[in-house]
């Protein structure tokens, strides 16, 4: 009986093997001969291409780093796979248990979910007889490509490194994990950011909580998970010049209203308006009243959090950007750098966008700088240092303000305090979401800009 189960045990050990062998030889050849996909239509990206080989490259490390990227992108059946994965998840967020919650991992990049911006060439709308200054031309342009993603150094902020997001209901957020040394860099970034101001500028920061502090039960509101603490920490270690801008407690107030995204990280519109709220209350400004505002929805919107996560309830459950147009008259360009020649146009509210990312119908998405001059003469300008979080809030600014720059600086490079002392800018805000706390790209991008 001994020797009868030995020899099962060694046959079943062959044929597993064996197996386990065809399955990789059967991969193996169709990865061979099939043609690379170069787009993702689930993802809405693009894929990577197979690196070119060089001893440089190999031995500098960059090659096979690159090419794991390329293989991981070009698996055989990868689409089919993602799609059986989707399946999945949507089976277990509807019978996922009595609070409906399914946690989704995925290698987070300091380029996920920030960069997008439309090109710079526009077309007219149908009716060419709407004047350019007002803001309901459509956006024709597709979504730039995303920054390359380069390989980063840890840091000891975990959330930074590897991400989560949170499948409730028809709801995605991302799971955010907060630190000391984070609120400390942070507020570090900020003062050095203001100390480098002409000495006349006032100068406001306002951080932005995501979704996930309202909407995800106490489990991922507490404790490191907590955005009120980090931001109430990192404010506190600000120098006294800087003014803090509380957008929190307006948010916190509203949170049955449509205030963010279900399936994109990004506030709406509506809570841009909570966040301009505060802003008015902290600078003395008078803020115009949104019912003042000329409206309207561009439907069908499904962003970042579905393109992480790939759950088919929020693909069956999109979003809309709600918007609201300016009240007074403006007239934005968008420049490379701060000598602000050959400027191209954008709009600061859109009312279509013929991109999958609608959230692109403000101030053209992510651009270098951008120099919005409106009809409301009253000398004041403002310069807004922002991530995309800060694009759908710049509208709302032109009511109180003649000139508003708006700089990402991400995307350009130039001395920050000679632009504002050259351009007799006043006021500076600088408003980020609590994710970008921890993003060392724009971090060290904004530092290279304090010379």
């Amino acid at each position: 009986m001994d020797r009868e189960r030995r020899i099962y045990k060694k046959l079943f050990a062959v044929l597993s093997s064996l197996f386990f062998v065809v399955i990789l030889a059967f991969f193996g050849v169709i990865s061979f001969l099939d043609v690379d996909a170069t787009v993702s239509e689930s993802e809405n990206r693009k894929l990577a291409e197979k690196p070119e080989f060089s001893f440089s490259a190999l031995f500098g490390g960059t090659y096979t780093q690159d090419f794991e990227n390329y293989y991981s992108d070009t698996f055989p059946m990868r689409e089919e796979f993602m799609q059986l994965s989707n399946k999945i998840t949507s089976f277990l967020t509807r019978f996922g248990g009595k609070e409906d919650n399914v946690i989704i991992s995925y290698d987070k990049q300091d380029s996920d979910f920030v960069g997008e911006g439309v090109e710079l060439t526009t077309e007219k709308s149908e009716n060419e007889n709407e004047t350019e200054n007002q803001e309901t031309e459509k956006v024709t342009e597709k979504a730039t490509k995303k920054p390359e993603k380069t390989t980063k150094k840890k840091t000891e902020d975990k959330g930074s490194v590897k991400g989560s997001i949170l499948i409730s209901g028809k709801r995605a957020l991302e799971i955010f994990t907060g630190s000391a040394s984070m609120s400390k860099s942070y507020a570090s970034l900020v003062n050095k950011t203001a100390s480098s101001m002409p000495g006349n500028v006032k100068f406001y920061n306002m951080l932005v909580p995501t979704a996930a502090e309202f909407y995800s039960g106490e489990t991922y509101s507490s404790g490191v998970h907590s955005q009120k603490n980090i931001i109430k920490s990192s404010y506190s270690q600000m120098n006294k010049n800087i003014v803090t801008v509380d957008a929190y407690s307006r948010l916190e107030k509203e949170t049955k209203e449509y205030i963010y995204f279900r399936t994109d990280h990004h506030w709406t519109a509506r809570g841009a308006y909570l966040g301009y709220l505060a802003f008015c209350e902290a600078s003395g400004n008078e803020p115009v009243p949104i019912d003042e505002l000329e409206t309207g929805k561009i439907k069908d919107f499904v962003g970042s959090l579905y393109n992480a996560s790939n759950a088919d309830v929020l693909k069956k459950n999109p979003d809309y950007v709600e918007y609201f147009k300016t009240r007074v008259d403006v007239d934005a360009q968008v420049y490379s750098d701060s000598r602000m020649q050959n400027g191209q146009k954008v709009f600061v509210v859109a009312r279509a966008v013929n991109s999958d990312n609608k959230y692109l119908a403000f101030i053209g998405g992510d651009q270098p700088l951008e120099r919005i001059v409106t009809s409301n003469k009253n000398g004041k300008k403002i310069l807004v240092i922002k991530e995309s979080y800060g694009n759908a809030l710049v509208p709302f600014l032109c009511d109180n303000y003649e000139e508003v720059y708006v700089v990402d600086p991400r995307k350009t490079n130039f001395d920050l305090s000679s632009f504002v002392e050259n351009q007799s800018i006043g006021e500076v805000l600088m408003i980020n979401y609590a994710f970008a706390m921890s993003n060392e790209t724009y971090k060290n991008a904004l530092i290279s800009m304090l010379k």
